[in-house]
């Protein structure tokens, strides 16, 4: 049976899990972003010189080469602004992309990382009942799958302790076990089929 979801709050210290695979996603989602970015921000400011050429020709034409010549300076200026706005929110895109990049995967290495720690006790014969996984975290059905595994395999282990200790019991007080040979050959026999991969009949 799955167990209520962890609650304790993730440490930010705990938030790279798989610092390779985190931020190596993270650094592809940057590239992505920042390529995106600089495309449409060169295009933009393009378009933004452009038209600060066009109302510098006409100034020229109105106001004489003196005052085009001022009005010129402080559109470039203007421009200038516009193009550092435009660096400094691509900075700080990227800074938003990082961040959200490694929260979103470790949503995935948390997960992995809880996961195969299970598997590894599981392969030492460890069958504690499992903390769920925490609210938000990704692979909830895998996780599932592998709680019910693991709920299979105990519910099995108990059951092979209690014919041992019926066993041991019987053998204890002196009591003839033949009685309880039946059960232990359908148990024999049921771990057998599993292992061959064979259909186990209850």
């Amino acid at each position: 049976m799955s167990q209520k979801p962890y609650t304790h709050r993730r440490q930010i210290r705990n938030y790279l899990l798989d610092r390779k695979v985190q931020l190596t996603i993270a650094a592809v989602m940057v590239v992505i972003t920042s390529l995106l970015t600089a495309g449409l921000g060169m295009a933009w400011y393009t378009e933004v010189r452009n038209a600060s050429a066009v109302i510098q020709v006409n100034a020229i034409s109105a106001l004489g080469v003196d005052t085009a010549t001022g009005l010129a300076d402080e559109l470039a200026a203007n421009d200038l602004k516009r193009l550092l706005v435009l660096v400094g929110f691509g900075i700080a895109l990227a800074f938003l992309v990082v961040g959200y990049g490694i929260v979103m995967t470790h949503k995935i290495a948390g997960p992995l990382f809880k996961m195969k720690r299970y598997l590894g006790e599981i392969e030492e014969g460890r069958l504690d009942r499992l903390a769920g996984l925490r609210k938000g975290d990704q692979l909830q059905e895998f996780f599932t799958a592998l709680d019910h595994m693991q709920t299979a395999l105990r519910g099995r282990a108990e059951a092979d302790l209690a014919l041992l200790d019926q066993v041991i019991a019987a053998v204890d007080k002196g009591e003839d076990v033949r009685a309880l040979l039946p059960q232990v050959r359908q148990a024999a026999e049921a771990k057998r089929a599993r292992l061959a991969g064979g259909k186990v009949v209850a």
